[in-house]
């Protein structure tokens, strides 16, 4: 060992870049999880607007079904 080595890490070194890097990538995943989330509610509702427009549809299309048996009949 060298003079005044006293085998413990000094404050500033290898244990804390450790600890700062543990912190950065944690900080870099709680991002992309974010990042990920705000994609998914975005999906979400465009799915939800397809799925409004589908009934919209499909109701215009029973509409039309009921409208023409009514002219049908005369």
């Amino acid at each position: 060992m060298a003079e005044g080595a006293t085998g413990a890490t000094r404050a500033g070194g290898a244990a804390s870049s450790d600890s700062f890097s543990k912190r950065e990538k944690a900080n870099e995943d709680m991002a992309i999880k974010n990042r990920e989330r705000e994609k998914l509610m975005a999906l979400k509702a465009k799915v939800e607007a397809q799925q409004k427009h589908l009934k919209d549809l499909s109701d215009h299309i029973d509409q039309m079904s009921v409208e023409q048996e009514g002219s049908e009949k005369k």
